[in-house]
């Protein structure tokens, strides 16, 4: 069933409706778009965090729809644009893992300054590097977020990872004259500056998963360019559920520009049965 199918149901069966999503300025240069239920919310929220070079819409908007499926179940969500990247026709980037974290914890204080929010059910889903943030964000901070999601995430050893995989010649450019570009094929050619890389150093992500206390989801295609480190993922996390899904064939972005091959709709239902499991219900006194 495609995700318009799946909204119907939902929508049909008396869910929540779906309420206008905001556009707004969480903080200087860091935009975002809020989505709450009409009518029906009870304080439960996800954060979204965008992949490299990417914004909050997603790839073919998957993001955007994503953000929808959830909203139908009773879940706001705020989806932010990082600083230096959240524009999918900005080419010249500007982001540090630094600023991905700062980014984070701005959009964390936003919500908890909005009356509604229950700061107990608030949930984070990482795509892509988006993941590395999530997870450092979430180790650094264990009460920040009771449930967290990963779509195609890195792991380990964030430099290695950042720097001997796809982004390798970039790197290596990158260290020599200061700037490296990397061509995403079809879509972009974008720069990257050093900063970018050099922040990557000294981070353990495993390290940081094991000091997350809560519910715990790894979602990654089989055919994804990425190593599969859901395995290790799930030794590293202490909390409760925790568990994993390969979807089998998908490539690292569940093949959104492929009709024929497209598996982002269970990605994405995946995603709001996990929210809806592990947030949507206030916890008992």
């Amino acid at each position: 069933m495609t995700i318009a199918g799946l909204l119907f149901c939902w929508l049909a069966a008396g869910s929540p409706l779906l309420g206008s999503e905001k556009k707004l300025e969480i903080a200087p240069d860091v935009s975002a778009a809020w989505l709450i239920p009409e009518g029906e919310w009870q304080g439960a929220t996800v954060m979204l965090l965008h992949g490299f070079a990417d914004d909050c819409h997603g790839p073919a908007q998957v993001s955007k729809r994503l953000a929808e499926a959830i909203a139908a179940r009773g879940i706001a969500t705020l989806r932010i644009n990082f600083r230096g990247e959240g524009d999918t026709k900005r080419t010249a980037l500007a982001s540090t893992r630094f600023t991905r974290l700062e980014d984070t914890a701005a959009a964390h204080a936003w919500l908890l300054r909005q009356p509604q929010t229950d700061p107990d059910r608030i949930g984070v889903l990482g795509f892509s590097l988006g993941g590395a943030t999530a997870i450092e964000s979430a180790g650094t901070h264990p009460a920040w977020f009771a449930s967290m999601v990963l779509w195609s995430s890195v792991g380990g050893d964030l430099y290695q990872a950042m720097t001997q995989g796809a982004l390798a010649e970039t790197a290596r450019q990158a260290a020599a004259t200061g700037v490296g570009e990397y061509d995403f094929k079809g879509w972009k050619t974008v720069t990257v500056k050093h900063d970018f890389f050099e922040s990557m150093r000294g981070v353990n992500l495993h390290s940081h998963l094991e000091k997350y206390p809560g519910a715990f989801l790894s979602i990654r295609g089989t055919a994804d360019y990425l190593p599969a480190l859901e395995s290790e993922f799930l030794k590293r996390a202490p909390g409760t559920p925790r568990e994993a899904l390969l979807i089998g064939g998908a490539d690292h972005i569940f093949h959104v520009f492929d009709p024929a091959l497209d598996t982002s709709d269970r990605a994405i239902q995946a995603t709001v049965d996990w929210f809806e499991r592990t947030l949507a219900k206030p916890r008992a006194d």
